[in-house]
């Protein structure tokens, strides 16, 4: 009997060797995702979140960004692109009651927007250089652009929400706050007008400069019967339209960018269409169709890179165009919706970087054939709300979620 028990023992002593010789097995190596890869974040305050304006800046060694909270003193934030250390704060005059929303950077020279105003920062000194309120002019201030020319021009609204409401373009030089109204558009039997910001054209034939922009004849129709109009205007005669070119009969849209000039075309959006118009000959070269019901296109501005145009229509799709003939190259129908202001082409990846802000994410398409790389969905809880920007010097790039400034690089897949 105790031989037996002996063995039976013997055999349970050998049996758990063999089949646990070194303890519990190791759980499972989870691979970490390392396509996004933070370089620094900083929570930009501990107190309460913070939501920044539409468009990150980056200078020199800052990324720089402001508040566009009403309920705070507004402020311009800059951060050191290498530590992502807070360097210095530069608050703004609260003369006007400001809040600020967009900005441009031209040279050293930061130009924001705010409800009232636009107002110019040298960041090389930390100093206001000028301030316009265009509000005590008696119109509402609408999103500024800086246009190839190296001129910031504004969208403001005279009398706006009343019969007599006036469309206005306002030209600005960025050093100086020197500014006049280069387009003027009164309200007529058609409606009350609005139009996009202005793009810039030379015009061989005249042998300068003209505007060229999306324009809206009755800005307050239903969005079945608002029309739209691609119009070249000479900023030296504020009211006289060069020409007129129908885009859409209803569903106008790509109001919020400038229609995006290249190779002596206009590529704008309309509809469910992408159009393409060949400003010389002021006829229409092609439209591509989606297929949609509606399609914004004024949320993300059109990217044209080595003959390919990307855009995104407000829909889910992220789409490459061929720019000659609107043929499509490829299609990701879940790329991106309501993608931020720009979109970054990363030329040594040949990957197309931006936010989208309908996903609260930082997307990663491969620009050769739309297949998504990697969706960056949020950092610590936060969701993605603004523009991607890109340090080539660094080979990195910046953006922001409601709570923190980052910057990181991309490990692109093998």
């Amino acid at each position: 009997m105790n031989l037996l028990l002996t063995v039976i023992l013997t055999s349970l002593f050998w049996a758990c060797e063999k089949s646990d010789p070194d303890g519990p097995p190791d759980p499972p190596v989870v691979q970490q995702d390392t396509i996004i890869d933070y370089q620094w974040v900083t929570r930009m305050d501990f107190e309460e979140d913070v939501i920044t304006t539409d468009n990150v800046i980056h200078y020199k060694d800052w990324v720089v960004l402001g508040y566009d909270d009403d309920e705070r003193i507004p402020k311009v934030m800059a951060f050191n692109k290498l530590t992502g250390e807070r360097e210095w704060d530069m608050s703004i005059p609260d003369i006007y009651n400001e809040q600020l929303i967009h900005a441009v950077l031209h040279d050293n020279i930061y130009i924001g927007r705010g409800l009232k105003s636009v107002y110019a920062i040298d960041l090389d000194n930390q100093s206001l250089l000028w301030q316009e309120n265009l509000n005590a002019m008696g119109t509402r201030v609408g999103r500024i652009t800086l246009a190839s020319n190296g001129k910031v021009y504004v969208k403001a609204d005279f009398s706006f929400g009343s019969a007599g409401q006036v469309l206005h373009v306002y030209e600005f030089d960025p050093f100086t706050g020197a500014n006049r109204m280069v387009y003027s558009k009164p309200p007529d039997s058609t409606g009350i007008y609005s139009c996009s910001p202005p793009a810039i054209w030379f015009d061989e034939e005249l042998g300068k400069e003209i505007l060229i922009l999306n324009l809206f004849p009755d800005s307050f129709a239903p969005p079945e019967e608002g029309d739209q109009y691609l119009v070249g205007v000479d900023p030296d005669d504020r009211y006289t339209e060069l020409f007129s070119i129908p885009v859409v009969e209803k569903f106008s849209s790509n109001g919020g960018h400038p229609p995006l000039i290249y190779n002596d075309a206009a590529y704008t959006g309309g509809w469910d269409k992408m159009f393409c118009f060949d400003l010389v000959k002021k006829e229409m070269k092609w439209d591509k169709d989606f297929g949609y019901p509606w399609a914004i296109w004024s949320k993300t501005q059109h990217l044209m890179n080595s003959n390919r145009l990307y855009v995104n229509n407000g829909q889910f799709d992220v789409t490459c165009l061929n720019p000659i003939n609107g043929i499509e190259i490829w299609n990701n129908p879940e790329g991106g919706p309501n993608s931020t202001d720009n979109m970054v082409y990363y030329e040594k990846e040949d990957l197309l970087v931006f936010t989208s802000w309908g996903y609260g994410s930082v997307m990663v398409l491969d620009g050769l054939t739309g297949q998504t790389i990697h969706r960056e969905k949020e950092y610590d809880f936060s969701s993605f709300n603004n523009d991607v920007v890109y340090d080539e010097d660094l080979d990195m790039f910046f953006t922001c979620t409601y709570k923190h400034v980052m910057g990181f690089k991309i490990n692109k897949p093998d």
